[in-house]
């Protein structure tokens, strides 16, 4: 239990001084121990990018090494105030459970943010899908993980969620491949169908934006597969799709470029892109040139 200072008649005061000077220098230790914690995350994160080597994840490491250094300073605290927690821990009983169960979904957060920081699910920076929540993960906490969102936002998932849900990492890669479909109209000549693929696979080869180098970073032989395919035949056109790897640093410009080529492209060999059509069929009770009434 905690150790009570000897007093002396007369000077009641003593106790009441005595604790306040405790528990101010404890307040001092905590908001010590968590500036010097966020001093050193710096640190280490300077040490790594003079060293060459950029911190993975620098949000997700100060947080860690703060919570480390805030857990020390409470131990200190608590050899400070000679307090015994045993006797205080198995006296709580009904309260013990009532506190159990009011803290069950944070500790489950807690526990889930371990165990994705641990076995390295996602990583600041990834670019993910959890839930339906796109965006990059700005930072795994302890008890949620912080996404900002391609429109601005900055949306706390709980980390209970973000373990037991299927994450999709948008990015795994160095590049990543873009679908995209082209249909042509059916009125096209016959003899100018066999272009199409040739005209498509141009358009990539030539296109600077199209990735044409190694899907896996240092691994020459891993080249990655840009390919036309045929989808089949529509109901207003006849479909191919265009299949090609891109960058993340281009992936919005590299659609709007490889569109314009396809455009340009056909529009220089008398191809025209279709839009979508009806057939009306009549019932032969109304003939041509038969006005319709309103």
């Amino acid at each position: 239990m905690m150790a009570t200072p000897t007093v002396s008649a007369g000077f009641e005061s003593s106790a009441w001084f005595y604790y306040t000077i405790r528990i101010l220098i404890g307040v001092a230790v905590i908001v010590i121990a968590y500036y010097f914690g966020d001093f050193t995350a710096k640190l280490i994160n300077k040490a790594a990018h003079i060293t060459g080597k950029n911190l993975r994840a620098p949000n997700t490491t100060r947080t860690l090494v703060k919570s480390v250094f805030i857990f020390i300073a409470i131990i200190v605290i608590i050899g400070e105030f000679n307090i015994d927690l045993w006797p205080l821990l198995t006296s709580l009983g009904i309260a013990g459970i009532i506190i159990g169960l009011a803290l069950q979904t944070p500790l489950s957060n807690f526990f889930s943010g371990l165990m994705v920081i641990i076995t390295d699910a996602i990583n600041e920076g990834d670019a993910v899908d959890i839930n339906g929540v796109m965006g990059n993960v700005y930072e795994v906490r302890f008890n949620h993980t912080l996404i900002d969102t391609w429109d601005g936002k900055r949306i706390h998932i709980p980390n209970s969620s973000v373990w037991s849900s299927k994450v999709t990492k948008l990015w795994p890669k160095l590049s990543r491949r873009i679908d995209m479909p082209v249909g042509i109209p059916y009125s096209i000549e016959p003899e100018k169908i066999d272009m199409i693929p040739k005209l498509l696979k141009k358009v990539m080869d030539e296109e600077p934006l199209v990735y044409k180098g190694p899907l896996v970073e240092n691994d020459p032989s891993s080249i990655v597969p840009n390919y036309i395919t045929f989808d089949g035949f529509g109901s207003s056109s006849i479909n191919f799709s265009v299949h090609f790897w891109v960058l993340s640093k281009d992936f919005f410009d590299a659609q709007v470029a490889v569109g314009i080529d396809i455009f340009k492209e056909f529009k220089k060999n008398g191809i025209s892109i279709p839009y979508n059509q009806l057939d009306v069929h009549l019932d032969g009770k109304i003939k041509v040139g038969d006005k319709l009434n309103d």
